[in-house]
């Protein structure tokens, strides 16, 4: 079977913290497909027999052919950038789509949801079935977050959100959330697959960490929460900040918060901790992916923090599923799905989004229960092996997509959108 798999995330695991799509694509290989990616050229991956024509970059990659489109993208684009980056890496991907030759199945990954239309072009095209990926809800999220207000383009984008739902035969969603929102739209249950973040059981691991960490930073003897992750407008990173004051007004000497990640709030939180004079609350330099196992591995808990917005709720974290892999009770903000999983799995603690003051109290409350802490930890690690494994659920991504070119091959009728 040839897979034609759009994703401007792409990037490999020796390159980018996004390596979902590099790992189910080496499994499709495995099962015995060929694969053409089509992603974002961002600068930092090296392809053997690799040629460069405009924008345009073609080669190989572990048994993958790679195409790659240098189309400029970045957090702080405005919002007039980012859709002239969506809009070129669309339209790009699509030509590409078009002259990528025989298809059985195109899978297109969104967020942005403009991708969905390289993907149904290219099924069109190639009269090949089309599943398509919902990394995070468009246009709810944006919508949700005041990124988009305008009437015209909020119809325009729900039209198209619609139309792409119809036109596939499967629909992939990272969280469960998604799932529950999609059903109450009225999309067919049997349509929707749930195939979440995965837990990198190989890389995170409860024996893998950085004991001249602590040393190093003035840790000894503390209980340490980490935060491993982006810090844009949605992670909501002044909870971290606001908990860290809490902590120090209660007394609560041993316990210490480190952040570690990048993006565009992180010079204002820096400002914010150095004039608060904080001294429990460490924020690092922003690190190489291959040392997150090691930092994770210091911590007694982690945190998965977002901003409290409703619609947040719905988020997949991968910074969630490493903490699994690594072991590590998580303390997550996010209501909805993940406070479910989390207590029923026992493998962490909610608090809600936006209070430092309850992520305050509930690190005070763990550090003095080590017992509670390790049970929680052996849960984790049990569940990210068993539930969320890469290999259990690139099987499961496999599994979607021979279904669905085998349906397609029993049907005439190319995909519409």
């Amino acid at each position: 079977m040839r897979i034609l798999y759009i994703d401007s995330k792409f990037g490999s695991p020796r390159a980018s913290s996004h390596a979902r799509v590099y790992h189910f694509a080496q499994r499709l290989l495995e099962r015995g497909h060929e694969v053409t990616i089509i992603g974002r050229d961002s600068g930092r991956m090296e392809l053997e027999e690799e040629k460069r024509r405009g924008m345009v970059t073609r080669g190989r990659l572990d048994g993958l052919d790679v195409v790659l489109l240098k189309v400029p993208y970045a957090q702080a684009f405005s919002k007039r950038k980012r859709m002239l980056s969506y809009g070129g890496f669309t339209l790009g991907a699509g030509l590409l789509a078009a002259g990528a030759g025989r298809a059985d199945v195109v899978f297109a990954s969104s967020s942005p949801l403009t991708i969905g239309i390289s993907g149904v072009l290219a099924s069109r095209l190639r009269r090949a079935a089309f599943v398509f990926e919902l990394q995070d809800l468009w246009p709810a999220v944006p919508i949700g977050m005041g990124f988009l207000t305008g009437r015209a383009e909020i119809r325009a984008a729900e039209s198209l959100e619609r139309s792409l739902y119809r036109a596939a035969r499967r629909i992939v969603v990272c969280s469960d959330g998604v799932r529950e929102v999609l059903v109450e739209r009225g999309i067919p249950d049997r349509k929707i697959v749930l195939i979440p973040n995965v837990s990198d059981v190989e890389h995170f691991s409860p024996e893998v960490s950085d004991p001249s960490f602590r040393e190093q930073h003035g840790l000894e003897r503390k209980f340490v929460a980490v935060y491993a992750g982006a810090m844009g407008v949605t992670n909501g990173i002044d909870q971290l900040v606001d908990a860290a004051v809490a902590l120090r007004e209660e007394g609560a000497d041993g316990v210490a918060i480190v952040a570690a990640g990048n993006g565009t709030e992180k010079e204002r939180i820096e400002r914010r901790v150095a004039e608060l004079q904080l001294e429990n609350l460490i924020v690092l330099p922003d690190i190489p992916r291959a040392e997150i196992p090691k930092l994770v591995g210091t911590a007694d808990v982690t945190l998965t923090a977002f901003a409290p917005f409703p619609i947040l709720e719905t988020n997949s974290p991968n910074k969630f599923f490493d903490s699994l892999a690594a072991g590590k009770p998580a303390i997550v903000n996010l209501d909805g799905w993940l406070h479910r999983l989390v207590d029923e799995k026992r493998v962490g603690v909610y608090v809600p989004a936006g209070d430092g003051k309850a992520l305050a109290d509930t690190l005070a409350d763990l550090s003095g229960k080590p017992e509670l802490v390790r049970e929680l930890g052996r849960n984790a690690r049990a569940l990210a092996e068993q539930e969320f494994s890469r290999d259990l659920l690139a099987d499961r991504l496999a599994d979607v997509l021979e279904e669905a070119a085998a349906d397609r091959s029993r049907t005439s009728a190319p995909a519409r959108a």
